[in-house]
């Protein structure tokens, strides 16, 4: 027999009778919590780019997500996805060797080994920073960019390196670069930009740019230092040393140290051959009152190094 509406009247009553005991259930279960209710608003996903090592310095590329440890301010965070890194990369090198040429051999290297993987911007570190090429992905104007980079009149005034640093990590955050990456190539000598190590660090963090250093210091390349020096290049020098220094370990760069100009190439090659190696470690991050600072990632695999960033990607 219909109902009123034109509906059977069982199916009313079945209908009455379902939403009754979906009422009761739903008062006698006990709230959900915001984790309970939507996984996707207790966390976020953070990606971290990082390269395995072994004992000689080869990078490993057969690791997956069971292989890595991702800990943040010694909390362990789900791995949920790891490959190989294939964004293109977009590379500044900075070049401050006081006219010496001394780096040009090694970025031929450079450039051979990251062609179709890179865009590349070249910038010569004098008095002030100059850009030789600007970002471009072909290699034949990377060729005739290095190719400036000869013997050149030296700068013994010092150079800015602290503000290539700086510029280049604005731009590359402006550019919103997948896998953003800063090489300095130094001899080392007087800095002479008035910026703060501690604010080139956070602009460096914000870019997300690892920052790879290749010092190559000699006797024979800068003047030897006045006995009274003013207080600022002093400063200045500080400020220069702590970038370099910290700036590779806590944005997952590397700094290697050569003693000769015949290890130079072999040095930047490296930083190529390690970039081309990443992995995209994609882990999850619990929403909490604070940021995380101190991030940790490592593998299982006995043997192995990690080189990553142990500064907590910014959201």
């Amino acid at each position: 027999m219909p109902g009123p509406a034109g509906i059977p009247i069982m199916k009313t009553r079945h209908v009455v009778a379902l939403s009754f005991v979906a009422a009761s259930l739903s008062a006698a279960a006990p709230h959900a919590t915001p984790a309970q209710r939507s996984p996707a608003a207790a966390s976020s996903c953070c990606v971290v780019h990082v390269t395995a090592m072994d004992d000689r310095n080869v990078p490993v590329t057969d690791l997956g997500a069971a292989d890595f440890v991702v800990k943040e301010d010694g909390k362990p965070r789900e791995v949920l996805s790891v490959r190989p890194a294939t964004a293109q990369l977009q590379v500044v090198v900075l070049v401050d060797d006081n006219g010496t040429g001394m780096f040009r051999n090694g970025l031929a290297g450079l450039a051979e080994l990251l062609q179709e993987r890179a865009e590349l911007s070249l910038r010569a570190v004098t008095g002030q920073v100059q850009t030789i090429v600007d970002y471009t992905t072909d290699p034949r104007a990377w060729i005739a960019g290095i190719s400036k980079l000869g013997v050149r009149p030296p700068t013994p005034e010092g150079g800015q390196l602290l503000e290539g640093v700086s510029e280049a990590a604005k731009q590359l955050k402006l550019r919103e670069a997948p896998r953003p990456v800063i090489i300095a190539l130094t001899v080392g000598g007087e800095e002479q930009s008035t910026l703060q190590a501690r604010q080139v660090l956070d602009q460096l963090h914000a870019s997300r740019a690892s920052l790879h250093v290749v010092f190559a210091e000699s006797p024979a390349v800068r003047p030897n230092l006045m006995a009274a020096r003013p207080a600022d290049l002093l400063e200045g020098n500080l400020n220069l040393g702590r970038v370099i220094g910290d700036g590779p370990k806590q944005s997952g760069g590397r700094r290697q140290d050569v003693l000769a100009t015949r290890t130079v190439q072999t040095a930047v090659q490296a930083i190529a051959r390690g970039l081309l190696a990443q992995f995209e470690v994609t882990y999850a991050r619990v929403q909490s009152g604070g940021s995380p600072q101190k991030l940790e990632v490592s593998v299982r695999r006995p043997g192995l190094k990690v080189i990553a960033p142990t500064r907590a990607p910014v959201r």
